[in-house]
């Protein structure tokens, strides 16, 4: 008994290669259209070129690549400057408390935690020394035993770079002498003299440094007892952080 073979006709499509051919032209239309736009920086053309991709890909995203003329995306370096500018002030706040902490351990050590004070926040470190440390009573010299100090403090202030202002209080108490008429010459004259001895003697930048003597007109405590007139009669030397340095450096200067 002979066996009938079946035989299946099945039917080949013989146009399936128009489908690789098709993908292969758009892609082929799409690097053109990329050289076109990069022969020539023209903002039009490069719009019209992510809209032409958006269309054939139909995904409605634009093409991932800068614009003609520039190496990243906008967005990019606005992530990557945001990011820099985070870790710069995280590491300038970790030095600024390393510095506060090897003050206050000089300052308990030698006794001087009464009348030297280290604060910080956001505009920096401010050292604030009060009494005869620095200054005799009435006076803008600086006291023998207060260089001993400034070389010892500035040890530690000068381990880092940032602008140092000096500036000069006094309590309401009149002064009026031929070389110091004012409460503000006087504390203007201190802050200076300080500024200047730190300039000659330690060969710091001018750059970094700035005075400024206001008298009687900044108290932190009421001139009604001799023990807030001494809180008043102070010297602050402060640290400023990049930020509060910029933010002086934008004040408008008085005109002269």
């Amino acid at each position: 008994m002979s066996r009938k073979r079946q035989k299946h006709d099945g039917h080949v499509n013989l146009e399936r290669w128009l489908v690789s051919y098709a993908d292969f032209v758009t892609l082929l239309f799409i690097v053109f259209l990329i050289l076109f736009s990069m022969s020539a920086v023209d903002a039009q053309k490069f719009q019209a070129l992510k809209e032409s991709f958006s269309e054939v890909t139909g995904s409605g995203a634009s093409l991932v690549m800068p614009a003609p003329g520039s190496t990243t995306t906008p967005s990019t370096d606005r992530n990557t400057g945001k990011t820099r500018e985070k870790n710069r002030i995280a590491a300038e706040q970790e030095k600024f408390e390393e510095i506060k902490e090897k003050m206050e351990q000089y300052t308990q050590a030698k006794g001087l935690d009464k009348n030297v004070k280290v604060n910080m926040d956001q505009n920096g470190i401010n050292v604030t020394i009060t009494g005869t440390i620095l200054f005799a009573n009435g006076d803008a010299t600086l006291q023998p035993q207060a260089k001993q100090i400034v070389k010892d403090m500035f040890q530690f202030i000068n381990s880092i770079d940032n602008p140092i202002r000096i500036e000069g209080h006094t309590d309401n108490v009149p002064i009026h002498t031929a070389q110091y008429p004012s409460n503000w010459e006087l504390s203007a004259a201190r802050s200076m003299n300080l500024v200047r001895y730190l300039a000659e003697e330690y060969n710091m930048k001018p750059a970094r440094l700035s005075g400024a003597g206001y008298g009687e007109y900044h108290p932190v405590a009421p001139n009604n007892t001799p023990e807030n007139r001494a809180k008043n009669r102070r010297v602050e030397i402060m640290i400023l952080s990049t930020k509060a340095a910029q933010a002086d450096a934008q004040k408008p200067q008085s005109k002269q």
